[in-house]
């Protein structure tokens, strides 16, 4: 299941979103979501730049709220077995319910991105840092491993992880939506990364450091990235925590209980 939509401004500047992948087997960073601009141009150019990093992660939730409703009623058709060994279904008097095909469409053409954070030839240019910290219920060695051990970051990931743990090594997540390389590894005290994000310019990296506290209760992590482009820093830091931070918490359940 695909769908092909598009977009537009006020300056009638439009262009295509195509997104793909659209089943219940897949994940939200799994599904393809493609965008292409049907002029050239600055003006084109700029708004397509903006469509990609702040419009497609929007379509990308919306998409994979309609992916677990699939799922869901995916999973009210199995066929369980009976003690005659034949098979029945497990709601055998409720027809499927109809997917809600258009509320996708609908929700996308609902989705309004800010004209202010639209990005200008010099905005492009502009850098600034980001500063992040955060607790997480479990010893040092333990969250560290997170950010190095290719197995735990598969798993957070939901297997869209590649990663060389050494210094000068590669990774790259979600199909290359994020990537980089390990600068210096201190072992339980600290990572430098050059990491980049896909949608940024090509050779545009920025540079990011996390810190490993052990305050007897917990580990602080502390996170400085210098030189993420201006219009992208609100999606950059909401991807930490939705990417890495929650994503640690709930996969390896270091957000509650106690050491």
């Amino acid at each position: 299941v695909g769908i092909n939509a598009e977009y537009g401004s006020n300056d009638n500047i439009t262009g295509k979103i195509i997104i793909e992948n659209i089943s219940e087997e897949n994940t939200e960073e799994e599904i393809d979501i493609s965008t292409r601009q049907t002029k050239n141009g600055a003006e084109h150019t700029k708004l397509h730049q903006t469509v990609k990093t702040q419009l497609v992660p929007k379509c990308r939730e919306i998409v994979g709220e309609y992916i677990k409703y699939l799922q869901v009623q995916h999973g009210k058709q199995v066929i369980l077995p009976t003690k005659k060994g034949e098979g029945i279904n497990s709601q055998p008097n409720k027809p499927k319910a109809a997917a809600p095909v258009n509320s996708i469409k609908q929700k996308m053409a609902q989705t309004v991105i800010s004209g202010s954070s639209k990005p200008t030839e010099s905005v492009d240019n502009k850098r600034t840092d980001i500063n992040l910290n955060d607790a997480f219920l479990c010893c040092v060695d333990d969250l560290f491993q997170c950010f190095i051990n290719p197995g735990k970051m598969k798993a957070y990931f939901n297997g869209a992880a590649e990663v060389d743990p050494r210094e000068s090594g590669k990774f790259s997540m979600l199909g290359g939506m994020i990537s980089g390389t390990f600068v210096v590894i201190q072992p339980n005290e600290s990572i430098h990364l050059l990491w980049r994000f896909g949608d940024w310019p090509d050779n545009m990296h920025s540079s990011v450091t996390l810190k490993f506290k052990d305050t007897g209760s917990s580990t602080e992590l502390t996170l400085e990235q210098v030189g993420v482009p201006q219009y992208s820093v609100d999606m950059i830091k909401s991807g930490w925590y939705k990417y890495y931070f929650n994503a640690i918490k709930r996969t390896f359940g270091y957000g509650s209980g106690t050491l």
